[in-house]
C-alpha cells in the first residue's frame, strides 16, 4: 500500500498551550499551520470549519468538541483523547493518530486519504459513508464501530480487535483480516460484504453461520 505520511518540520515554529489559541483562530476563521499543539484541555467546544496543516496535536483532551467540516493536512495526533467528538463531514489528507484514544468518535461522511490509526482506542467510532483510501490500522480496538456504507481503496488491517463491528454495505474485497478479530461482526444478510476478503479458517467457519452453514472439525 502506498501510504503517504504526514508531512512536518522538525522544529514546528510555534508551541501552543493555550486553548484560546484555537478559540481565536475559529473567531477570525484563520488556519492553524506549523504549529506543536499540546498539553491542551477543552470540553464541549465548537472547533468546526477549521483549518489545521503541518500541526502536530500531543497530550491533549478534547471531550465531546465539534471539529465538523474541518480540514487535517499533514497532522499528527499523538498521545490525545478525542472521545465523543465528531469529525464529521471533514477532511483528511495525511493524517495520522497515535497512541491516542476516541471513544464514541464521529467520523461519518469525511473523506480519509492517507491515514495511519496506531495503537489507539477508538471503540463505538462511527465511521459511516466515509471515503476511506490508503488507510492502515494497526493494534487498535474498533470494537463495536460503525465502518458502514463506505467507499474503500487499499485499506489495511493490522491486528485490529473488530469485534461486533458493523461493516453493513461496506465491499471488504481484497481485505486481510488474518491478524484481527471479526467475531461478531454486522454484515448484510448474504454476506456481500465479505466477498472477496482474505479470512483464515476459523474466521470463515464463524462467517458460514452467517449463512446458515455448520461446519464441522
Amino acid at each position: 500500500m502506498k501510504r503517504l505520511p504526514p508531512v512536518l518540520q522538525k522544529n514546528l515554529e510555534q508551541c501552543i498551550e493555550s486553548p484560546g489559541f484555537l478559540l481565536e483562530k475559529k473567531k477570525y476563521e484563520e488556519p492553524v499551520r506549523d504549529a506543536l499543539i499540546k498539553n491542551i484541555n477543552m470540553t464541549e467546544e465548537d472547533l468546526s470549519d477549521m483549518r489545521f496543516q503541518a500541526v502536530r496535536f500531543e497530550n491533549c483532551s478534547f471531550m465531546e468538541c465539534r471539529f465538523e467540516k474541518g480540514e487535517f493536512t499533514d497532522v499528527i495526533f499523538h498521545a490525545c483523547d478525542f472521545s465523543n467528538c465528531s469529525f464529521s463531514d471533514s477532511y483528511f489528507n495525511r493524517a495520522d493518530f497515535e497512541s491516542s484514544k476516541g471513544l464514541g468518535t464521529k467520523f461519518a461522511g469525511s473523506s480519509i486519504y492517507h491515514m495511519m490509526i496506531k495503537s489507539c482506542r477508538f471503540s463505538y467510532a462511527n465511521f459511516d459513508a466515509c471515503k476511506l483510501e490508503h488507510v492502515l490500522i494497526e493494534d487498535t480496538d474498533l470494537s463495536s464501530s460503525n465502518v458502514t456504507q463506505c467507499r474503500c481503496k487499499e485499506v489495511e488491517w493490522n491486528r485490529v480487535e473488530l469485534a461486533n463491528a458493523s461493516f453493513f454495505k461496506t465491499s471488504l474485497q481484497k481485505m486481510d483480516f488474518t491478524t484481527s478479530n471479526i467475531l461478531g461482526i454486522v454484515l448484510s444478510d448474504h454476506c456481500q460484504e465479505m466477498k472477496g476478503a482474505v479470512v483464515d479458517l476459523y474466521q470463515a467457519a464463524e462467517l458460514a453461520k452467517y449463512l446458515g452453514v455448520v461446519v464441522k472439525g
